[in-house]
């Protein structure tokens, strides 16, 4: 398994490689985790969430989420990745025993970012959606000309998502940092899937108007 000490370490053969072949540099604008393993690098858990961490969310986000997973790691007595659905299933049912037996169990799966409605200059409504560009805050590359390094916070409304976590809150201290935590991955774009990574990968699925190249500009 890799760390991310050993992505950072190789930050400029990673860069080069990304340059040289276009399309793996255009799905890993949408999924860097995926891109990373095509490079070879398996990461291990703390170096998934670190790479995510810094790839989506602000350096306030980050200390946020940093110190609910602290919390979150320490109810549980162990790490894992709470954004995984079938890891936290473990967690919550099968260590914790969480919830009655044989009741139906709420559904883990990460919390859906509101689609925000805007209205066009023909009255028509339209659904304003964050553009690829947008997601790869954090990576240095370019978009013809524009620079996609920065993500606009007010892109994106603040996550008030009903959770169905919430049927459980009084059930362990682990569920209150935990809900916290899934309203904040809510506020910002995923990773895409594998199936759209793969599909942006082969050139079947093509990000628009995006020319993306990879430049180090520094040791984070």
């Amino acid at each position: 398994m890799a760390t991310f000490q050993d992505v950072q370490a190789a930050v400029h053969d990673i860069a080069a490689r990304l340059n040289v072949t276009p399309e793996l540099a255009r799905a890993a604008l949408i999924n860097p985790l995926l891109a990373l393993e095509e490079l070879g690098f398996d990461l291990d858990l703390s170096g998934r969430l670190e790479l995510e961490d810094r790839a989506r969310f602000s350096k306030k986000q980050i200390v946020e989420r940093k110190s609910l997973r602290k919390k979150i790691f320490v109810a549980a007595g162990h790490e894992f990745d709470p954004g995984q659905e079938h890891d936290l299933a473990a967690v919550l049912f099968d260590e914790l025993k969480l919830g009655e037996e044989n009741s139906k169990r709420p559904d883990l799966s990460p919390l859906s970012m509101p689609k925000r409605r805007v209205r066009s200059s023909t009255s028509k409504v339209k659904i304003a959606r964050v553009k690829a560009s947008e997601i790869a805050r954090q990576f240095s590359v370019k978009a013809k000309g524009n620079s996609v390094a920065g993500l606009d916070p007010s892109l994106i409304g603040a996550a008030k998502i009903p959770d169905p976590l919430e049927s459980l809150n009084k059930a362990h201290k682990i569920i209150s940092p935990l809900l916290a935590y899934r309203q904040l991955d809510a506020t910002v774009p995923r990773f895409a899937p594998a199936s759209l990574y793969h599909a942006v990968r082969s050139g079947k699925r093509r990000l628009v108007n995006i020319t993306p190249r990879a430049v180090v500009t520094g040791t984070a």
